[in-house]
């Protein structure tokens, strides 16, 4: 997040080892990272980045527009299948920013009412950077998100960097030993400062080459994946270059309006996305850069390709963007020009993201719909537009 950084350095700023003593190998524990779910025909996944719930919440407010996004989505699913709804919600990360524990509680709480309402579905929690700018010790945030009913999280003394790394494995019966049909990786992408150290020049982070190993011991049976994270990584830099350079060759769609910060840099470096689509990773999928959607097709060395891109940010903590329908800015008529739909009218950069898995029980290919939503309250009544992938 390079154009609009922020920096908090506060006496309360949690910093914490996991654990102490020697840490666990990886290696020898792969099953206790993962999770299993039962799949079928139009799995949904919904994505939910930077909420940022902080101590300048309305809490009121603010859990009424997440419980409109949760109403506007399935209502989306239940008109394309009355018997689908919500399945799987990813976080992926800036949960909070500057919280306490009673931020967290009642985060955790609505959650979980959330899920009972809508159908019981299960929610992944995974690190941001601000997660860790919190009125909380670390471990105990850790511990509310695996304790809670409804939400998969793991994390344990490892020798594997990062707070949450687990899989949610897709299999035929929803056990753990059965055939895996699909695979959701989350992974920890770092924090834009040391967990161990104050840095506040610091301002990336990156999935680490121990984790892409840990990706690759958890792959099974080459099945089709996905991967949530926070931060973006350097391909995403790449392809914007690549598609600057020459935007005819590139398929792009949605809005790039802010910076990916110094992902150029060789300190931030990362060969997980350049590993994982030579391994069958169908897409990419994090936050972090409020400004941005942007979502781009890639293609490995081998021809697989992949999705890579940004979940659209959820609700208005913070900043985001406010697109101009009569803009002369390059970059956002290029994301409008992009949208299959005609919006006729001005709206922010807010919602949150779907994705579906298309392919039938007993002929995995890999396929998945990819759509965007945003949902805006307006003085004239809310405004919701949904965008898919094409």
């Amino acid at each position: 997040m390079k154009a609009k950084r922020l920096f908090v350095l506060i006496p309360v700023l949690s910093v914490s080892l996991v654990g102490c003593g020697t840490p666990i190998k990886y290696a020898e524990h792969l099953d206790d990272y993962v999770f299993a779910m039962k799949y079928k025909k139009d799995f949904t996944i919904l994505q939910l980045t930077d909420i940022h719930w902080n101590v300048n919440t309305s809490t009121y407010s603010s859990k009424r527009y997440l419980d409109k996004v949760f109403k506007e989505v399935q209502a989306h699913i239940k008109k394309a299948d009355p018997n689908n709804k919500i399945d799987l919600v990813e976080l992926t990360g800036d949960m909070f920013m500057l919280s306490n524990s009673s931020h967290v509680r009642s985060f955790i709480n609505f959650m979980e009412e959330e899920s009972e309402k809508y159908g019981n579905f299960q929610y992944a929690a995974i690190w941001g950077n601000h997660d860790r700018h919190g009125i909380y010790n670390p471990n105990w945030l850790a511990k509310q998100f695996a304790n809670a009913k409804h939400c998969y999280y793991f994390e344990t003394y490892d020798d594997l960097y990062g707070r949450s790394n687990f899989m949610i494995n897709l299999t035929s019966d929803g056990s753990k030993t059965s055939e895996v049909k699909w695979q959701i990786a989350n992974l920890d992408s770092g924090a834009s400062f040391s967990d161990t150290s104050i840095s506040p020049f610091r301002d990336y982070d990156y999935i680490r080459k121990d984790q892409t190993q840990w990706w690759l011991a958890q792959h099974k049976n080459n099945a089709p994946g996905i991967a949530y994270y926070h931060i973006p990584q350097d391909e995403n830099d790449k392809m914007w270059a690549k598609y600057k350079a020459n935007a005819t060759s590139v398929k792009q769609m949605f809005f790039k309006l802010e910076d990916f910060a110094a992902n150029e840099s060789e300190e931030y470096a990362s060969d997980f996305i350049d590993v994982a689509i030579e391994n069958n990773l169908k897409g990419a999928f994090m936050g972090h850069a409020h400004n941005v959607d942007w979502t781009v097709e890639m293609t490995g060395n081998n021809g697989n390709k992949m999705l890579l891109g940004l979940g659209v940010k959820t609700g208005e903590e913070l900043y985001y963007a406010h697109i101009d329908i009569n803009t002369t800015d390059p970059d956002m008529k290029s994301g409008l020009n992009s949208l299959p739909n005609q919006i006729n009218e001005n709206f922010d950069l807010i919602g949150a993201s779907l994705v579906t898995l298309t392919d039938a029980v007993d002929d995995i290919q890999g396929n998945f719909k990819l759509e965007h939503l945003y949902l805006n309250e307006t003085t004239s009544g809310d405004k919701t537009w949904w965008e898919e992938w094409q």
